[in-house]
């Protein structure tokens, strides 16, 4: 499921910081109101690992960069999409949207003009998609003197495919509790140019890309790309995807 909200600007202009994915992140789970912990703390677990099971957009809407503030000015209104395969996370974001009317974005509080709800199914075992926000591949290496350092991939990278591939199998696991008898890849095909993107996330240097993909593989994997997003840190701001008609 996604929710699309549209909010609405106080000024002609509204200023952000360039690296805003953490305001929105605690922007929506002060939304979620009491049921904010469970997704913050618990999540749903697998393994070592916990996924909160849901992502978002970048904001969407005309902005430029100012270089005298080093602030991003959206003009006019804004668009924010959250997905999610846990209809008990929508529910509650949407009705915390509805409830105060407005989101507050560090300490700005704008106004939400509406929220809208639908489902997106999949039932083809290949579709074509966009980002809506970069997509997030990487892997934690060791160094010859047993430092650690982080290696992203793009999407055209052979390890890129290998890494959303797993990690939506595991997402499907840790959210069902099932785990699919078919040990089928989902394969991952670049439809355009990848454009990297480096966003810094409290204090941690992040990259990913931004593209258009064909996703080949079982139909409930690929629904779980579209709602709980593509490659990792979905909850925040990454890998967020359309699909394309």
């Amino acid at each position: 499921m996604r929710l699309t909200v549209r909010i609405s600007p106080l000024d002609d202009y509204t200023s952000l910081p360039v690296h805003y994915n953490q305001l929105i992140q605690a922007c929506l789970y002060h939304s979620l109101g009491e049921d904010s912990s469970f997704y913050h703390e618990s999540g749903f677990p697998y393994r070592k690992r916990t996924f909160r099971m849901f992502c978002f957009s970048r904001l969407l809407g005309k902005s430029t960069f100012d270089r005298h503030s080093g602030t991003l000015m959206f003009k006019g209104p804004m668009t924010l999409v959250i997905t999610s395969p846990d209809r008990k996370f929508c529910s509650a974001l949407a009705t915390g949207l509805l409830r105060t009317g407005a989101v507050y974005i560090g300490e700005q509080q704008l106004p939400v003009k509406t929220v809208e709800t639908h489902e997106v199914p999949v039932t083809e075992s290949q579709i074509a998609v966009r980002t809506l926000s970069p997509i997030v591949a990487y892997s934690t290496m060791r160094r010859y003197d047993g430092g650690k350092y982080t290696c992203y991939f793009a999407p055209r990278d052979p390890d890129f495919q290998t890494i959303v591939s797993d990690n939506l199998k595991r997402k499907y696991l840790a959210f069902t509790g099932i785990a699919l008898s078919s040990e089928e890849p989902v394969r991952v095909t670049p439809l355009s140019d990848a454009r990297l993107s480096v966003i810094t996330f409290k204090g941690t240097v992040i990259k990913g890309y931004a593209c258009r993909l064909r996703l080949e593989g079982p139909v409930p994997l690929l629904q779980m790309a579209v709602d709980a997003g593509l490659g990792s840190k979905n909850s925040q701001g990454f890998g967020c995807i359309e699909v394309l008609n």
